[in-house]
């Protein structure tokens, strides 16, 4: 975006010319060390001159790509050169900003906060800043607040307060502050946005695909936006609206922000394949590789019955769990490396583009049951191995990816596990959940055994050859739920109150794993009704398990 003023900088522009003048004009040493002295003291003066409005035209250059670099240095300087002001120090910090430094962007801030607490936008600013650092930084919420209790039609704050942070025990300051936002901008479409994401989290989704809906056609073209509603629209069930906009999720996530990987070869949207190959590559997360992989046979015979080959590539920490279970479907089947060592192609598409190529709906979703199969000498290793343990054998997962932004309202914690679990007897729990030693050892100090192998599974087809001598899983959303899914495998999935969109709304099944059981929260936050809930029926199963054996025996 250009925001550019030509004239702002051109009497700085003018002194640096008069100061190239004199150095060619040539003259003794000392006159020219004079004419230095003079155009440097004429640029001091020049940058200290600069009002406030000046300085923030300059700071906006910033968010131009071409001229950021130039604007942070420029605004950094003016802020040295008058270290009294308040609106120096902000610019800097906004340049900064702009270019999307946020982290170098805090101490100016807090220099013009020391000055002038009250300056304009400083704490919002400053509040955003550090959100981009530390979503649970503790010093965000005062700023905010103390912004809006000063400034009540400040609509950024608003909006920056509409945000639900991990430390939010519940969802009433947002849902507060996201309707004050928008009383003040009702046509926004950053307001109608955020207003929809809160709406989430108190389970209002009606509303939630209503402001989604508006955002859409207030700012048709911005790519988050689009994806926030095909989101919603495939929790919602409706995939036919869904599959289209989950198309944007490349240009539209912050997760996927690097953008979708460049290859040479064009994409795939469904064309004829008759003499061509067709490469198709795993994206994102291990969940989203075990759940989609389903559709490597479907498109195989598409493939193959057009006339084509079919390439699969995948990622290197499944093992060989995917080409033992799938691969006899494809041509070749390969796994890692870079996109110019990948094996000759025409075309490629992505596994998570296959629903919206197929046209899939609930009752067409891929089969069947169990489509991922165990190594089994591996499953036979682990049957052997656990042939002593006559009780229930249960692996647990506690939480998924710590970088995940959503991962701090999906944590379940072994800690919460083991309060409601160790009272259960028949009961043998395993960890399912690498590097979480420390955990466990907190889990065993107040009684709660937890039998920890993960250090001996180096992929995820060790994992499944483990999971698959397990009699239930217990797993919050995260690779292991979609795991013990694609195996067939019992598993109970415990879900916050906006869940993935995969496993939908208001059912205790799921389409994609017939033999998945959902547990979901009624409250945001709140997971100990889950816990009595998922308790209660564990003991229940190991209840009739032991009554099977007493008859079997």
């Amino acid at each position: 975006m250009q925001t550019s003023h030509p004239d702002v900088l051109q009497p700085v522009r003018n002194l640096f010319l008069d100061f190239i003048d004199a150095v060619a004009a040539g003259g003794t040493a000392r006159a020219t060390d004079a004419s230095a002295h003079e155009l440097l003291a004429a640029t001091h003066a020049a940058l200290r001159g600069f009002d406030d409005d000046t300085l923030m035209l300059i700071a906006t250059r910033a968010q131009d790509s071409a001229l950021a670099e130039e604007a942070v240095r420029l605004s950094a300087a003016i802020a040295r050169l008058a270290p009294e002001r308040a609106a120096a120090w902000f610019a800097a910090g906004l340049a900064l900003q702009f270019a999307n430094r946020h982290a170098e962007a805090v101490e100016p801030y807090r220099h013009a906060l020391a000055i002038a607490r009250t300056f304009p936008n400083l704490r919002n600013n400053l509040a955003t800043a550090l959100m981009q650092i530390n979503f649970g930084d503790r010093e965000i919420l005062p700023l905010l607040e103390e912004t809006v209790a000063e400034e009540p039609d400040n609509v950024n704050a608003w909006i920056n307060l509409a945000r639900v942070f991990p430390t939010d025990a519940d969802a009433a300051r947002p849902l507060r502050a996201s309707r004050r936002a928008l009383e003040l901008a009702p046509q926004s479409p950053l307001v109608l946005n955020n207003y929809a994401m809160v709406c989430k989290e108190t389970q209002q989704w009606n509303e939630v695909e209503r402001a989604a809906r508006a955002g859409c056609q207030y700012a048709p073209n911005d790519a988050s936006l689009r994806l926030n509603l095909s989101m919603t629209q495939l929790l919602r069930g409706n995939f036919a609206e869904g599959w289209p906009g989950h198309e944007m999720r490349w240009k539209g996530s912050s997760e996927l922000a690097a953008g979708r990987p460049v290859f040479p070869k064009p994409e795939w949207r469904g064309e004829p394949l008759a003499g061509r190959t067709l490469l198709v590559w795993g994206e994102q997360g291990m969940g989203d590789l075990l759940q989609f992989c389903r559709y490597v046979p479907m498109l195989a015979e598409r493939v193959h019955r057009e006339g084509g080959r079919l390439v699969w590539n995948s990622f290197p920490q499944i093992g060989a769990l995917l080409a033992r279970s799938l691969g006899s479907h494809c041509d070749l089947y390969c796994a890692g490396g870079p996109v110019e060592n990948l094996p000759p192609y025409d075309c490629e598409v992505s596994l998570l583009s296959l629903p919206l190529i197929f046209g899939t709906e609930e009752a067409t979703i891929p089969g069947p049951t169990g489509y991922l199969k165990a190594d089994p000498a591996a499953a036979a290793h682990w049957r052997a191995r656990l042939a002593g343990e006559k009780r229930l054998k249960v692996g647990l997962a506690w939480t998924g990816s710590l970088t995940h932004k959503r991962n701090p309202f999906r944590r379940v914690g072994l800690e919460r596990y083991a309060r409601h679990l160790v009272g259960i007897e028949g009961v043998a729990f395993y960890s399912l959940q690498p590097g979480a030693e420390q955990d466990i050892a907190a889990a065993r100090e107040t009684g709660f055994e937890v039998t920890d192998f993960s250090a001996q599974w180096k992929t995820f087809d060790d994992t499944a050859a483990f999971v698959d001598s397990l009699d239930l899983v217990i797993s919050v959303c995260t690779s292991s739920a979609h795991l013990a899914g694609a195996l067939g495998k019992r598993a109970w999935v415990l879900l916050d109150v906006n869940p993935h969109w995969v496993w939908l709304l208001d059912r205790r099944d799921s389409p994609w794993y017939p033999n998945t059981r959902l547990y979901r929260q009624k409250t945001f936050r709140q997971w100990q009704p889950v816990l009595d809930e998922v308790s209660a029926d564990l003991a229940a199963l190991t209840h009739d398990a032991q009554r099977s054996a007493q008859v079997t025996a």
